[in-house]
């Protein structure tokens, strides 16, 4: 919120306030740069919802795939793809993050459109790679591309934005991806598939109308300050147990993305097209619940609070799903509706939290060090969520869920206690 805004909360009162911010995100950025950025990733981001809804169901349909091989492939994929996004964001800040993030993109779309060509195990693997090394890539140098557009001290702003821009980008791909599920035909699932790859393409033609954008590496310290700062997050005890933690804990976004599509679809009695609309609705859900869900947040003892809060929070949702698995189709879709509401409402305090430990437990001297390394634990997370959620829920039934649910309680009770022995071995300031 800018100074304007500020001042017309005071005069005209919160719920006034409230309007003003509302009207400013549907206005969005005035800077060109920043439209065009807000264009390509809504375009990106309609891709994406598509693919999260339906591309493990095709995989499992249509490739003659068992889910867990299915899972296995996509984690041996994208964990070749992990280091990929480090080097492709460093090559980014040296040349520019404009040509980097296209090139990304077109990689992105090869990926996609490939799928249709998976029939065993190692064409999988090397699919996924393809995806996983364009997805990184995509990710880290947009990030660079983030911190050139965005005006000086407005950063969190137009990430705020274009927050918002990709749940409006997710919805819509899970809407179109129900209708394939619905069809549920090899033809609906394949132009899904074209689609998805197309958007990349668009995406990538959309941001070849920004100039190039200048490098981001600024010039190297002098010797005795390079040592000194050089893998000082790795050396942090705090900082790498949290990473582990949260890592873990981040499992459930893999859950509703990733394992309840293809429980939906193999286990209940529900239509298959809530396979994508459970995903449309958290989507409107999370974008709905983001800021009033984390007003409570003004430092790292109320962020860990909050974490520790998700945890029961996704074992009672989880729970839900499986007992959708043995009901008649109207009581599974009540359960499944009201679960993803649940889930929602943790999956914003969870991730509410988590961003301000990351930040607030990184020395100030080396932010970009220190998310760095929570983005590397992240991105493995990602990598073998796959061959853990999909397995362990449609395998182990309600077990499985509860037992998935009991690891990420613990992980995020974990964060809380690794913020509190921060907080007692910081040094007292001198006054």
């Amino acid at each position: 919120m800018d100074k304007d805004e500020e001042n017309e909360l005071k005069t005209v009162g919160p719920d006034a306030g409230r309007l003003t911010r509302i009207r400013a995100t549907l206005r969005g950025p005035e800077d060109r740069r920043q439209q065009v950025l807000a264009r390509a990733t809504i375009v990106n981001t309609i891709g994406m919802g598509m693919f999260l809804s339906a591309g493990t169901i095709f995989l499992i349909r249509f490739t003659g795939l068992s889910p867990a091989t299915v899972g296995l492939g996509l984690t041996i994929g994208s964990l070749i793809g992990v280091g990929a996004g480090v080097l492709v964001g460093d090559l980014a800040d040296r040349r520019g993050s404009r040509e980097v993030v296209i090139a990304a993109m077109v990689l992105e779309a090869v990926g996609s459109i490939c799928l249709l060509l998976v029939d065993n195990l190692w064409s999988l693997i090397a699919v996924a790679a393809v995806a996983a090394i364009g997805s990184g890539g995509t990710s880290s140098a947009r990030g660079a591309m983030i911190g050139v557009v965005a005006e000086e001290g407005k950063g969190a702003r137009l990430r705020s934005y274009l927050r918002a821009v990709t749940n409006v980008g997710l919805a819509i791909g899970t809407l179109s991806a129900a209708v394939a599920l619905a069809i549920d035909t090899r033809p609906a699932y394949v132009f899904l598939i074209v689609t998805d790859a197309t958007t990349f393409l668009i995406a990538a033609a959309i941001l070849s109308r920004l100039p190039h954008l200048p490098p981001t590496r600024v010039a190297k310290l002098d010797d005795a300050v390079e040592k000194e700062r050089k893998w000082i997050a790795l050396r942090d005890r705090h900082y790498l147990m949290l990473t582990v933690a949260a890592a873990v804990a981040s499992l459930q976004y893999w859950v509703l993305v990733q394992a309840l599509p293809v429980w939906i679809v193999f286990e209940t009695d529900a239509p298959r097209s809530m396979a994508a609309l459970v995903l449309f609705i958290a989507s409107i859900a999370v974008a709905a619940m983001q800021v009033p869900a984390t007003r409570s947040i003004d430092g790292p003892a109320s962020a860990a609070r909050l974490i520790t809060m998700s945890g029961p929070l996704f074992l009672i949702a989880w729970t839900m799903m499986a007992l959708s698995g043995g009901t008649v189709a109207w009581v599974a879709i009540a359960l499944l509706l009201v679960a993803v509401l649940v889930h929602s409402l943790a999956e914003v305090w969870q991730a509410g939290g988590t961003f301000e430990l990351s930040f607030a437990l990184a020395q100030p001297k080396a932010q970009g060090q220190y998310q760095g390394v929570m983005g590397l634990g992240q991105s493995i997370a990602a990598a073998v969520a796959p061959a853990i959620v999909i397995p362990l829920c449609l395998n182990g039934g309600l077990y499985g869920w509860v037992a998935l649910g009991v690891v990420v309680a613990v992980a995020g009770f974990v964060c809380a206690l690794i913020e509190r022995h921060w907080a007692r071995s910081r040094p007292v300031p001198v006054t």
